[in-house]
């Protein structure tokens, strides 16, 4: 590692922390130093065999590795029903695009509209609870049952969407999501849309409410991203960062046509963290007055560097702490899909990472990566799952474990295929994989629930 020359001012710490690149460094510094961990040992030589089980399911659900589809939420709004014979993707967003055609929609506006949801549909989701689901509009209940957890999530944010449940002029504009609509939601209507009821609770219902009421105060705070062009017209809305991306200064146009052609992600990073960040808790993690999101303190991680100050350059408010952006890398690589409908390629993916949640956690737990220590584990019951709050060190220590080992997942499975970090980006191996493991080991250890090995006490905006 770099030895800083100087440490960072705390203004120029809370700048750093937001970055993609405070993400790697983080918890690549936790995994470097598992002495200093308070709550899980790590299991180097057992990663080969999580290697395996993505080099199994590339091999059983792909012809070959370059037809895996990146991580992105439209995977959710494919999903085939549950317990279903054909498990092949159902294309719910197919006929929607071709309506928007048909009555007039251009290009851009198609992908305006896709964003709106997308946006929606990743801030709210996170982790639903093991008691929740949800039956789509207009389809039968498979043999499975309804749907749950992401894909139920994702399922209703798209019927809730469709309904015209997100605008404020359902009858003349009803698929978008504009400031107005969002700024007056009530709980109860989000509830009503994810059928919430006493018997079929969800995790944080009125904290996912929130998020999208200060989503409606982001987009009106932030002209410069969600305002659109005179072309776009009509109200703040998360999908006219479109517009905003189309003419940002690093885009690159072709020079006969003048067509965007590539989109750094540096540009989105802008968007999701100068434009979209606003959301998160007032309570969240802050340096020098500046609010971080999903950044949090760590135990081990002030151990470390109180063995050595200097390593990362940074005060001693900021030292501790370990950076994730776990939604909002999400929602990152899930917008570059339908952005990529303009036929715009994205530079810079590389600098993103795995996602610190609990499907690729949950299969490093259940495959023996990493293991909670006894004393950890002697807290709770013989057959009870732990539990523990989100800013607990065990939940930061996992995550972190979790983004820097996806890393290693990664490289392994690209070295094993012979292809490059371009032809598999972490994104298509969390997508091939991971995420996709760890569901099928937690549904096949844990049939009832299908949940994660480890609970978490979510409010709704962090798994």
């Amino acid at each position: 590692m770099t030895v800083p020359t100087q440490t960072m001012t705390p203004e120029q710490a809370a700048v750093h922390l937001r970055t993609l690149a405070a993400v790697r460094a983080t918890c690549s510094e936790l995994l470097a130093h598992p002495d200093a961990l308070t709550s899980f040992d790590v299991h180097p030589a057992k990663i080969p065999d999580v290697v395996d089980t993505v080099l199994a399911l590339i091999t059983r659900d792909y012809p070959t590795p370059s037809a895996v589809p990146p991580h992105s939420r439209w995977r959710h709004f494919e999903v085939s029903p549950p317990g279903a014979a054909d498990p092949r993707p159902v294309p719910r967003l197919t006929p929607l695009i071709a309506a928007w055609r048909e009555a007039g929609a251009d290009d851009i506006e198609v992908v305006r509209r896709l964003v709106d949801l997308f946006v929606v549909s990743v801030l709210v989701d996170a982790g639903a609870g093991d008691a929740w689901t949800y039956r789509a509009d207009g389809e039968p209940v498979g043999p499975g049952g309804p749907y749950v957890r992401s894909e139920g999530l994702a399922l209703a944010s798209l019927d809730w969407f469709a309904r015209g449940g997100l605008s404020s002029d359902p009858s003349g504009a009803p698929h978008r999501v504009d400031a107005d609509a969002l700024q007056r939601l009530a709980v109860a209507e989000l509830e009503a849309a994810f059928q919430v009821s006493a018997e079929n609770p969800l995790v944080g219902a009125a904290g996912r409410t929130e998020l999208l009421r200060r989503l409606g105060a982001v987009c009106v705070a932030h002209p410069r991203f969600f305002a659109g062009t005179t072309a776009a017209g009509g109200p703040a809305r998360p999908g006219n960062m479109v517009d905003f991306l189309l003419t940002h200064p690093t885009t690159t146009h072709d020079a006969a046509s003048g067509r965007p052609t590539v989109i750094h992600v540096s540009a989105l990073w802008e968007v999701v963290m100068d434009g979209i960040s606003g959301i998160w808790p007032a309570t969240r993690t802050a340096v020098a007055g500046t609010s971080l999101g999903d950044v949090w303190p760590s135990t081990a991680m002030a151990a470390i560097r109180a063995a050595d100050p200097t390593s990362a350059g940074l005060p001693a408010e900021a030292a501790p702490l370990v950076a994730f952006h776990k939604l909002s890398q999400w929602l990152t690589y899930s917008l570059m899909e339908p952005i990529a409908l303009l036929g715009v390629r994205f530079a810079g993916v590389d600098g993103m990472t795995g996602l610190a949640e609990y499907r690729n956690g949950g299969l490093l737990v259940d495959m023996g990566v990493i293991t909670l220590k006894p004393d950890v584990r002697a807290r709770f019951a013989e057959g009870q799952l732990p539990r523990f709050a989100v800013h607990d060190d065990a939940v930061v220590e996992w995550r972190a474990l979790t983004v820097a080992i996806l890393d290693k997942v990664g490289e392994a499975v690209r070295k094993s295929l012979g292809m490059s970090g371009e032809e598999l980006p972490l994104v298509k191996v969390l997508e091939a994989g991971t995420w996709k493991a760890g569901r099928e080991i937690a549904a096949k250890l844990r049939p009832k629930t299908k949940g994660p090995p480890i609970e978490i006490i979510s409010d709704g905006t962090v798994f």
